[in-house]
């Protein structure tokens, strides 16, 4: 697969890693509002298939943004509208993220921008919107022809 060359260039999985960290990091801090002593709580709180979408979620955002910087930067891997259609793919699944709290007792950044029967919502389903960020992170990378062989 040319996602797993990709990643065997040094820059690339630099790239992944330092993405994989500060996405973690954004998710989290955001989680908390900002609340840097509730992080331990909020650890604590997290159902355990919540923790398994998101660490699945942030390394396959890493993978992502790794090989669409690979992209980009290949004149003639793919043609325009499939590397502007993968940017949108994954910056869909970002966002939504987002909004969602991993747990029930957790407010999420969505807190700031969405009425509380919307976060309930979120809340109860955050299972689901994990899947879909997963699957539109494996979506993008297929898109972007990550999953084909050489």
């Amino acid at each position: 697969m040319i996602v797993l060359k990709v990643l065997k260039k040094p820059e690339y999985l630099a790239i992944a890693i330092i993405s994989i960290v500060l996405m973690t990091a954004v998710y989290i801090y955001s989680q908390v509002l900002g609340i840097i002593e509730n992080i331990s709580f909020w650890l604590t709180l997290i159902p355990w298939y919540n923790a398994i979408l998101f660490a699945t979620f942030a390394i396959l955002f890493g993978i992502t943004l790794s090989y669409q910087i690979y992209v980009w930067r290949q004149p003639k891997v793919c043609k325009i509208n499939n590397k502007v259609g993968g940017a949108g793919a994954s910056s869909s699944s970002v966002a939504g993220i987002f909004l969602v709290a991993q747990c029930p007792a957790c407010a999420s950044f969505g807190v700031l921008f969405l009425p509380l029967s919307a976060i309930t919502f979120l809340t109860k389903f955050s299972w689901l919107i994990n899947i879909i960020g997963v699957g539109l992170l494996l979506f993008t990378i297929s898109y972007l022809g990550g999953f084909k062989r050489e």
